[in-house]
């Protein structure tokens, strides 16, 4: 018997509030904390240039170049080129808001003063934060009432840039681009001698280690600049690094990194048609695609003579030629974060990625707190391989049974998977299932503590529905004519419509149920190019209207969570990432809530084994400086199968959270046993939240820790495995005085 190791160490927060200070003055507008100020010159008489001529670190040093200047921001409007150095602008005032999350929010109210923008105004969105250089950005474009201008490209492509600046170098620049969405990456580097996969007890398979696939994986690659040498990065994260300056950008948006897994190869024809048969979008589409369409954006890097230009540039369907601004339809860029530190080492990326994603990117506490929860849908594959109906399992009496078993494991969001709802796009409860509505499930939870959670397809939309009769111009086809298949082969609306604000309303009304979790599946890559709607006339061709509608996708996706979450601060919106095609894959939907990264992995249902935590630990073992791990979610079954309950178990401690599962399967003292280790991990979770964490070896190594201590507080959890007998003195760093206690232990300890 192979000896699965474990330790999680749980042992028995300090928010610091500095001053941020916003004035206008000479000329000069001020955005100061105690750690750096930026300083933006714009005239407030006549017109003149909007230039940021300073953003000074804590000593006073400019970390912007001196020798070279680039325009904050450039477009174009009617074919011709706007800039923020033109003489064209004129300060108008500002606004400020203070943030949920502790920060500043300005809005400079720009005036266009001269042709060509006269009559234009914009607003720059300026974040601002405590103790931190990060700074959050966006640029809308307004017009006055009876005024319009149209957008346009150079030479027929997108130009629109924002931010930008120019870094000062004082040694050659080094690139670092971090992805985070590249599809199905290779194996991993293992010891086949040290990994042992519990189904296959003989040994004849320990080669197979398939932890890496079917997720998507992170990709950080680094690469010199040399001079007068420009590079573009699709990111969404870049970092510079020159001398003794670090300067990070990212922008919020979302998109998959290349085609990888898109579709499958043998469904592409002659003439570039494809025939495709993959999950998520099923019809025939007669147009090339490319990796390409898939860099909305891109962070480019253009070396200069002691400085790098540094900007945000839109690339693919940021807007149509010729779409007008005017006072009904203003224009807006993404937002983008930059950060800067004269710290260039890789904790201290590490650290300003983890504050902007955990703290600074996101207003509402819910989603930034540790939950465990039980989603129904494993329970529902395991019935439906032993004859039952997938859907037809979720009954009431069957859920409120489910309920309390999940009660006894101590979790504290209860998710009703697909089966619920009457049909996709009628989302209300089955009539049949759940005759008595939601009322007798809440009900239930409310008893034991629990938040009730439901699941959607947000686009799926069934045929029998009086929806999908009464608005077949949302219905997304395919190049023939024939409505796309979409999840379930159900065809799918189009979001960037009007049935946006009906799926608003549909939500709102659960919300009203008390519903305090979504979780939001299959946003995938629908190919839509529907005229009339919100993303194109029908005067645009289709390939500029699939363009704009997948550029447009993930902004209406997080601006309908942005809009439910202000409607109920307490909802947690959950975005499904698992499969390939998914386009919600960003930094985007971090700004509103979490993402489900995993179903399977390299695995399957109903795979109780350890091979299967395996696979869902290449999240934490990958993403672990770059993404805060709290803001994964991913279900492992926590039964005893081969010995493997508390190595699954346990798995759930790191992130994700989740179990799932027939629960009736475990015995109740197993369930009660498993609920007081999660009582222990909910106890230190907290103290952890901002913890960079520690993770030593590889998915399958001897050992394999992950290590997320707060050595002041006292408080933390070390979870180790090993797939094989052995000795290792791991050491930890903490504050003895402020241990009350050790809650829960595996090894010895000193």
């Amino acid at each position: 018997m192979p000896y699965w190791k474990l330790l999680p160490i749980l042992l028995i927060l300090h928010i610091s509030q500095a001053y941020s200070q916003v004035r206008y003055a000479d000329q000069i507008f001020y955005l100061e904390n105690d750690v750096f100020q930026k300083q933006i010159l714009i005239p407030n008489k006549g017109s003149g240039s909007l230039r940021v001529q300073a953003i000074l670190d804590s000593d006073g040093k400019n970390v912007l170049s001196q020798n070279t200047e680039s325009p904050l921001f450039e477009f174009l409007l009617d074919k011709v080129l706007v800039t923020a150095l033109q003489p064209l602008w004129r300060y108008e005032g500002y606004t400020t808001r203070n943030m949920g999350n502790g920060g500043t929010e300005v809005i400079i109210s720009i005036s266009g003063n001269r042709n060509p923008v006269k009559g234009l105004q914009l607003k720059l969105y300026q974040q601002i934060f405590p103790g931190t250089t990060l700074m959050r950005e966006r640029l809308e474009i307004q017009a006055e009432a009876g005024r319009s201008f149209p957008l346009s490209k150079w030479a027929k492509q997108i130009h629109f840039i924002f931010p930008q600046y120019d870094i000062a170098t004082t040694s050659a620049p080094v690139a670092t681009e971090i992805r985070i969405a590249s599809w199905a990456s290779e194996l991993i580097d293992m010891d086949a001698g040290s990994t042992y996969d519990d189904r296959f007890p003989g040994g004849q398979f320990n080669d197979h280690n398939l932890a890496m696939n079917h997720m998507y994986h992170p990709r950080v690659t680094e690469q010199p600049l040399p001079a007068d040498s420009m590079l573009l990065s699709k990111g969404p994260i870049n970092v510079l690094r020159s001398g003794e300056l670090q300067w990070v950008s990212t922008y919020e948006h979302a998109s998959q990194d290349d085609l990888r897994g898109l579709f499958k190869q043998e469904g592409i024809v002659e003439g570039g048609i494809i025939r495709d048969a993959a999950q998520g979008t099923k019809g025939v589409f007669n147009f090339p695609i490319a990796p390409g369409d898939f860099h909305f954006l891109g962070i480019a890097q253009e070396a200069q003579r002691q400085g790098v230009r540094v900007g945000i540039r839109a690339l693919r369907g940021a807007y149509l030629e010729g779409e007008l601004i005017d006072d009904a339809h203003p224009y807006s860029s993404v937002w983008t974060a930059t950060a800067f530190s004269r710290d260039t080492s890789t904790v201290s990326t590490q650290r300003m990625l983890h504050d902007y994603l955990w703290k600074w990117i996101c207003e509402k506490p819910a989603s930034r707190r540790p939950e465990f929860y039980y989603n129904t849908w494993g329970m529902q594959r395991r019935l439906n391989g032993q004859g039952h109906d997938l859907r037809g399992v979720l009954t009431e009496q069957k859920i409120i049974e489910e309920i309390q078993r999940a009660a006894e494991l101590n979790v504290d969001i209860f998710v009703l998977d697909d089966g619920w709802e009457q049909a996709q796009g009628d989302w209300t409860p089955h009539k049949e299932r759940l005759p008595n509505g939601l009322e007798p499930i809440k009900k239930e939870l409310d008893k034991h503590g629990i938040k009730m959670g439901l699941w959607f397809s947000p686009m799926g939309i069934d045929k029998t529905t009086d929806r999908y009769q009464a608005h077949p111009e949302w219905v997304i086809r395919d190049s023939e004519g024939n409505p796309i298949g979409a999840q379930w082969d159900h065809p799918a609306f189009d979001f960037v419509s009007g049935f946006y604000d009906l799926f608003i309303q549909d939500c709102k009304k659960l919300i009203d149920a008390g519903a305090r979790f979504f979780k939001w599946d299959a946003i995938n890559t629908f190919y839509s190019v529907l005229p009339n709607l919100e993303h194109g006339s029908g005067a645009y061709s289709q390939q500029e209207l699939r363009a704009r509608y997948e550029y447009l996708l993930p902004i209406y996706v997080t601006r309908a969570m942005q809009e439910l979450t202000d409607y109920e601060p307490e909802l947690v919106i959950e975005i499904d990432l698992t499969e390939a095609r998914r386009v919600m894959n960003g930094l985007a939907p971090l700004s509103q809530g979490k993402v489900f990264w995993m179903n399977n992995g390299a695995s399957g249902y109903n795979d109780y084994s350890v091979y299967r935590a395996k696979s869902m630990r290449s999240i934490p073992n990958q993403y672990a400086g770059i993404l805060p791990l709290e803001l994964f979610t991913y279900a492992n079954y926590p039964h005893d199968y081969r010995y493997s309950q508390r190595y699954n178990v346990n798995t759930s401690l790191i992130t994700g959270h989740g179990f799932w599962g027939a629960l009736e399967e475990l015995k109740e003292e197993e369930r009660k046993a498993i609920g007081e280790t999660v009582a222990k991990s909910k106890r230190v979770l907290p103290y952890t939240t901002e913890v960079l964490p520690e993770v030593i070896g590889r998915v399958g190594s001897s050992p394999e820790i992950y290590t997320l201590v707060n050595q002041e507080a006292g408080a933390g959890q070390i979870i180790a495995f090993s797939g094989q007998a052995m000795e290792y003195l791991h050491r930890v760093k903490i504050n003895t005085a402020a241990v009350l206690g050790v809650l829960n232990h595996a090894y010895l300890y000193a």
